[in-house]
């Protein structure tokens, strides 16, 4: 490699001989207008004719089409190549001269000169213009123009400075390209300068400068059109400041080694999936490294220059780009919108499964998390079950039959019970999951005894919700009289379908649940097949608060969830309805096969993906938990005996409750109440209540101006979904409750009272 040099301009001209032929440029189309009228017609002619030759070479000079080559192996080459411009318009003002005075003689050129003065009329255009063009032409000569001979005489008799060494030809020709194709004054990215660090035979790399506080715009396209190279030879990344670029270029095409060559696979990027109309266009990978624990690689993917943010396709697509299956590739979304996280497996490291290594591996750190599994990264797969500050959280399993969520729910359960959490369980189809039964504080199998165990969670989510009034506790904390209580409902659609007795009663319960009981300490867990709203009770607030409030764990799934609504954006560009049953087969069908043992690790048993509030998905393993037999201790469940009418739970379980049951008027009751006076419930507050709280708070105390806050602000601060937020804010703009701001899009606030603005 050679040391670094800056791109510069070609070696000035004689400065004589230039001012001479400035001096001509200007003189010629005057010349022309002066002399033709008075030569006989056949001399015209030729002359006419012989000035045509000129306006060629100078349109060409000017277009860019003689190459450097040429210009430096011609007489006077680098005088074209420094006026290009007042060339062209030189030869083209005489060239018209000399063409007018031919077809119109004398009368023509007295208009070509003197018909400005007609103005307006087509002959003053037409003056005009031929006279606006000579004095450009001038214009722009007019430094080599007014040079003099003393001026360069004491240019010449400066003190002269160590002679700067001669480049080598093939490093000068890289600077002399640049120059004049991307750098120069005619270039398409003027005063971008190249300072050339390296040069060699097969490559050559520097840094790309622009002007202080503007970006540097070179793209590959242009280098690639400049040098004569495939584009994908050409790397441009992040450089030394804002107004910089790192740029390398091969001479040659790389050779393919027998192992995996990860520049390759960038180019492979760049051809199948990065292309205009694929997958992901306006992306390149960066950081390409091998990942020891799948034999494939990891990389960064990022957005181009001119592409705002990106847009991540499901699995399924960016696969077939790159000639594999969804299981040997991930694409991570993380905070960065313009970066993300890409994985190219030569083989799972998920596809052998990881046996439970016992209870205590389900101990939650200080902050609730325990670890349900692997990630695809080798990182722990972490579910929160309670935050010590925020209260309990919610979790969704969902999965067809035979992807592992019974195993997942074993595991969380067994969690619960390692860390002191009681258990109240509902199965409303009978068998779904007796180990988890038998670590509950109460269960209820069968459709009447699930709905019996959600009226026994809501009488305690009652009692505690008096107390915490009667005591003005502000937030819960758990101790070992007063634990934690999670309620449980596997084969959630079998109570919260539309085909249930008990829909309307189940949903009121799991929905007040869901919306108030994490502050109470009392999480919701719900496992099933689907989760489509139509089957989860048609409530809104059930998705919201237990979706977006808490952990889902998405397992492999059928077409069905292809219906699935509002998943968190971690999840863009998961689709688990794509995840095969089997590692080894390339059958497509999800049916489930009874004959493999759940354990068996060619099943994709327990493979899916998790993400917490703010987290992001990332494919993972559950442990594989065949039976939860054995690993809890039946002495020591945990039960909420604060509840004063725990020792009732039977009785509670069969009286009916919510607003159905209230005006039943066949018996019904609002179930289990307090022996001491408990104010009415409070109902939860709309996103848009919520959203209004929030703005006027803020409001000017003076009414002075509006307080603007933005979306993402909003969704900090009112704690609902970020798409509820952005819809709710545009239905109340568009009514007039909320005022958007012009300059800052994203910006809301409340209008101003009219008194006020008048």
């Amino acid at each position: 490699m050679t040391t670094p040099h800056t791109a510069r301009t070609a070696p000035a001209p004689n400065p004589a001989t230039e001012r001479r032929f400035a001096v001509a440029q200007v003189a010629a189309p005057l010349l022309a207008a002066g002399i033709t009228p008075f030569l006989d017609s056949q001399a015209a002619g030729t002359l006419a004719t012989f000035l045509a030759a000129p306006v060629l070479v100078a349109g060409a000079n000017a277009a860019g089409l003689l190459s450097d080559r040429l210009l430096d192996d011609v007489p006077g080459g680098d005088i074209l190549r420094a006026h290009r411009r007042p060339f062209a318009l030189s030869a083209i003002t005489t060239a018209t001269a000399a063409a007018t005075a031919t077809v119109q003689g004398l009368p023509g050129i007295d208009g070509l000169l003197a018909g400005w003065m007609t103005m307006p009329s087509l002959a003053g255009l037409v003056s005009t213009a031929w006279w606006g063009a000579v004095g450009l032409a001038a214009f722009s000569l007019r430094r080599v123009l007014g040079s003099s001979k003393p001026r360069a005489k004491n240019t010449a008799a400066a003190p002269a400075g160590p002679a700067e060494p001669e480049l080598p030809p093939a490093v000068a020709k890289v600077l002399q390209l640049w120059h004049a194709h991307i750098s120069g004054e005619y270039g398409a990215h003027p005063g971008q300068h190249l300072i050339l660090t390296g040069h060699g035979p097969e490559a050559w790399e520097g840094v790309v400068q622009a002007d202080p506080g503007r970006p540097v715009t070179v793209t590959p396209s242009t280098v690639s059109g400049v040098y004569r190279v495939p584009a994908a030879w050409v790397a441009i990344t992040e450089g030394p400041h804002d107004s910089s670029k790192r740029i390398h270029v091969r001479l040659t095409e790389p050779e393919q080694p027998d192992g995996p060559h990860y520049s390759a696979l960038e180019a492979l990027w760049l051809q199948r999936v990065a292309r205009k109309g694929g997958c992901m266009p306006g992306t390149h990978l960066e950081g390409v490294v091998p990942d020891p624990a799948t034999g494939g690689v990891a990389a960064w993917v990022m957005a181009d220059e001119d592409t705002d943010a990106l847009t991540v396709p499901d699995l399924y697509t960016i696969a077939g780009a790159l000639r594999t299956t969804p299981l040997l590739v991930t694409v991570e979304r993380t905070s960065n919108p313009r970066k993300a996280i890409f994985r190219m497996m030569d083989r799972s490291p998920l596809e052998d499964g990881c046996p439970l290594p016992g209870p205590q591996a389900l101990a939650a750190n200080v902050n609730g998390y325990i670890q349900l599994g692997t990630g695809v990264s080798g990182k722990p797969s972490r579910v929160q079950l309670y935050d010590p500050e925020g209260g309990a959280r919610h979790v969704i399993v969902v999965g067809v039959t035979g992807s592992g969520k019974g195993g997942v729910l074993q595991i969380i359960a067994l969690s619960y019970h390692v860390n002191n959490v009681a258990m109240i369980y509902g199965d409303p189809k009978g068998s779904s999951n007796p180990d988890v039964e038998d670590m509950a504080a109460y269960a209820g199998c069968g459709p009447e005894g699930a709905i019996g165990a959600l009226r026994v969670a809501y009488a305690v989510f009652r009692h505690r919700v008096a107390e915490s009034q009667e005591l003005r506790a502000k937030n819960f904390v758990a101790t070992p009289e007063r634990p934690y209580v999670v309620t449980i409902l596997d084969e959630m659609v079998q109570l919260l379908g539309d085909k249930s007795p008990y829909r309307a009663e189940a949903a009121w319960i799991i929905s007040t649940l869901a919306a108030q009981g994490r502050s109470m300490g009392m999480p919701v867990v719900l496992c099933g097949q689907i989760m489509n709203l139509d089957q989860m009770g048609s409530d809104t607030s059930i998705r919201d608060n237990v979706f977006h409030g808490g952990a889902l764990v998405l397992l492999r799934s059928d077409s069905a969830q292809a219906g699935r609504v509002d998943l968190p954006r971690a999840f863009d560009g998961i689709d688990p309805s794509q995840l095969p049953a089997y590692w080894e087969s390339d059958d497509e069908s999800l049916i489930y096969d009874p004959t493999i043992p759940e354990d068996d690790p060619r099943r994709t048993f327990g493979v899916g993906y998790v993400v917490g509030s703010g987290g992001r998905a990332e494919m993972m393993r559950a442990w594989i938990l065949e039976s939860a037999a054995g690993l809890f201790d039946p002495a020591h469940i945990t039960a909420p005996t604060d509840f004063p009418g725990w020792d009732d739970r039977d009785a509670i379980a069969a009286v009916p409750v919510g607003p159905a049951a209230d005006q039943a008027g066949d018996g019904g009751s609002p179930g289990w109440t307090p022996s001491f006076t408990v104010p009415s419930l409070v109902k939860e507050p709309t996103a848009e209540e919520k959203i209004v709280a929030v703005l006027e708070e803020r409001r000017d105390p003076i009414g002075a101006e509006v307080m603007y806050l933005h979306r993402d602000q909003i969704t900090d601060m009112t704690g609902v979904n970020p798409k509820t937020v952005e819809n709710t804010l545009s239905r109340l703009a568009k009514k007039g409750t909320l005022v958007r701001r012009t300059a800052n899009s994203g910006e809301y606030g409340l209008p101003l009272a009219a008194a006020e603005q008048g």
